[in-house]
């Protein structure tokens, strides 16, 4: 009987150990089996995503590649519901180091052949992101998506947006930067003077809210004022012409607010 128990041991083990085998192939391939999913996962799930984050604001249309490198044709809108999107000529693409997901951040190479002069990296933790500084040229139509009062002058122009290092924390949705933005011979669908002027707007982001100030670079419209973004967004300014171009813009004038002590006050 010892004998016999003897031999039955050795081929329990053997047993034992062919089962872990067995167990560790199959662990091996449903890990390569999920690696291999992920990494050829293709760029249009990435826009799907994109498209529903955004409210449809930001689309990539024509996508190609894989959510890891890939590129498309940017797309913007004024979000959902809207009937158009302006399309910028040229391709979005962007690149996933696979390196940094293994310590918890998804580090994002950003670039566009026409719109941005450089590639901007976007770094995300569980805790926050950050952006590394550029700039970015888009046409001034995609402001009708912020609402009043753009949305009922329906602007045309271009405008140019550089920011410095930005950051930002997702408790308590805090963001931290600053931003220029340069308005380029403007002009409105509700006036038929061409161009109403170039303007320039200062944005300094201090946390959950920020500020905003705006002004004038050339006429014949003038603009100026200040505010605050964020919770409580508002802006106070004051709008005002050159005296050959008042009767031209008069209903112009009317729209953009009330008219008090020989200006137009603006307030949204």
């Amino acid at each position: 009987m010892a004998r016999l128990e003897a031999l039955r041991l050795p081929r329990q083990r053997i047993r034992a150990s062919r089962g872990w085998r067995r167990v560790r192939w199959t662990l091996l391939c449903i890990a390569t089996v999920g690696v291999t999913v992920l990494v050829s996962m293709p760029a249009t799930w990435l826009a799907e995503r994109i498209a529903g984050e955004t409210q449809r604001r930001v689309l990539l249309a024509d996508a190609a590649g894989t959510i890891w490198h890939g590129s498309a044709t940017l797309a913007l809108s004024a979000g959902t519901g809207s009937q158009t999107a302006t399309v910028l000529p040229g391709r979005l693409t962007w690149d996933v180091a696979f390196w940094p997901l293994l310590t918890g951040t998804a580090r994002v190479t950003v670039s566009h052949s026409e719109a941005m002069s450089t590639p901007t990296t976007v770094a995300v933790t569980p805790s926050g992101w950050t952006v590394t500084p550029g700039s970015i040229r888009l046409p001034a139509s995609l402001l009708e998506g912020v609402g009043a009062p753009f949305n009922t002058l329906r602007p045309d122009g271009m405008m140019r947006i550089d920011w410095s290092a930005l950051q930002g924390k997702f408790a308590g949705n805090q963001k931290y930067g600053h931003l220029s933005m340069q308005l380029e011979q403007m002009s409105a669908a509700v006036s038929r003077l061409r161009p109403l002027g170039s303007y320039r707007a200062e944005v300094e982001l201090t946390g959950a809210d920020g500020t905003l100030q705006l002004k004038t670079t050339a006429g014949p419209l003038y603009l100026e004022g200040s505010g605050t973004i964020g919770r409580q967004a508002r802006f106070d300014g004051t709008a005002r012409t050159d005296p050959e171009a008042a009767t031209q813009l008069a209903g112009l004038m009317s729209l953009l607010g009330r008219h008090e002590n020989n200006v137009t006050r603006l307030r949204y």
